[in-house]
């Protein structure tokens, strides 16, 4: 039986630790040796780890300084055992059924990375998912891609799925000596996603709702901190400059419509909010896109659009309309919701 590293990154996670290690104690694949990274909690995290370690030998408690939760997983990688490595985040949680479906899968398809799709749940759907989620074997269909094929994937087929790193199982030489950027503390997990389905490994997809992703009542505020957003429109640059420069111009299109998208998005709500700081900031990075070789190779419409997006914002009534739409996905946080909004304006 192939053993499985789980690896949990940890910081101030005291509300949500142990659920998210139940659910992983609780999976019908019994190999399994469950690395949490303590990124220098200050809360009780730390001692609940300790608490479930006594109870369930797989567990081990790995300290560090708080230095970031790209260091965390680099160092899970470094000191894992398992042929496969799965990537959990402290606040979510899987169906008992998972780690044994995508190893199934990965050993079918000899596939380098398995994953499946994910479901959005409050505080109160996670405890409900918990306690009723049933270790009956549940079918799942099954997509693979491999060569060409893995990088579209990335960039236009699962491109939700592969933004982030929880609920990927990947075989441990596949990871080799790849690592998460350090300096990144947002978008870290798509630049290495994308560096994995650039080397074109073997994907499988499971086509069933078995990772559960946590939504924080403080989502949509926490969603516009500067720092993140900065980094995330680095990330976005990034894989745009990378597509661009070896001749992959749709894939490079599609990367600057989301980072203009975002730009905008950003910018219109520090508008609303008077952030005169951050507001300038956002229309000078907007009018510096403008200049990118990429921008221009748009179609006359998108330009028209995001041109009128820029202008308009001065507007009240168009501010209010943003709102009025923020909100609106907000009160439905669904994957339906995102999925519409996101397929509207093309952005990934």
């Amino acid at each position: 039986m192939k053993k499985v590293s789980v690896i949990i990154p940890m910081y101030n996670a005291e509300p949500y630790i142990r659920q998210c290690i139940r659910s992983v104690i609780s999976q019908t694949w019994e190999n399994l040796e469950i690395l949490v990274i303590n990124d220098g909690s200050t809360d009780q995290g730390p001692r609940i780890c300790e608490e479930l370690g006594r109870i369930d030998g797989r567990i081990r408690i790995l300290t560090q300084k708080n230095r970031g939760v790209s260091t965390a997983r680099n160092r899970g990688i470094k000191e894992a055992d398992g042929e496969y490595i799965f990537f959990l985040d402290s606040d979510d949680m899987i169906h008992p059924c998972l780690i044994e479906a995508l190893v199934r899968g990965a050993e079918r398809f000899q596939a380098g990375m398995t994953f499946c799709g994910y479901v959005r749940l409050d505080d109160r759907q996670m405890e409900e998912r918990l306690i009723r989620a049933s270790k009956k074997a549940c079918a799942a269909g099954w997509e693979t891609a491999e060569q060409k094929k893995t990088e579209e994937w990335f960039h236009i087929g699962f491109e939700r799925e592969l933004s982030g790193i929880g609920g990927k199982m990947i075989r441990r030489d596949c990871i080799g000596r790849q690592r998460f950027y350090e300096r990144l503390a947002s978008g870290e997990d798509t630049i290495f996603l994308y560096d994995l389905c650039r080397r074109q490994v073997r994907l499988a997809f499971a086509d069933v709702g078995w990772y559960y992703y946590r939504i924080h009542s403080d989502s949509v505020t926490h969603s516009y901190d500067m720092s993140s957003i900065r980094q995330k429109l680095r990330v976005y640059e990034r894989i745009r400059n990378r597509e661009y420069r070896i001749g992959h111009q749709n894939w490079a299109l599609k990367w600057e419509i989301g980072l203009v998208w975002n730009i905008l998005s950003v910018y219109l709500v520090m508008r609303n909010r008077k952030d005169q700081k951050n507001s300038r900031y956002l229309k000078r990075r907007m009018l510096l896109e403008m200049k990118n070789p990429v921008y221009r190779q748009l179609s006359a419409g998108m330009k028209v659009l995001f041109f009128g997006l820029l202008v308009g914002c001065s507007f009240p009534p168009v501010r209010v309309l943003w709102v009025i739409k923020q909100k609106i996905c907000h009160t439905y946080s669904t994957t339906v919701c995102r999925k519409n909004v996101s397929s509207f304006f093309k952005v990934g």
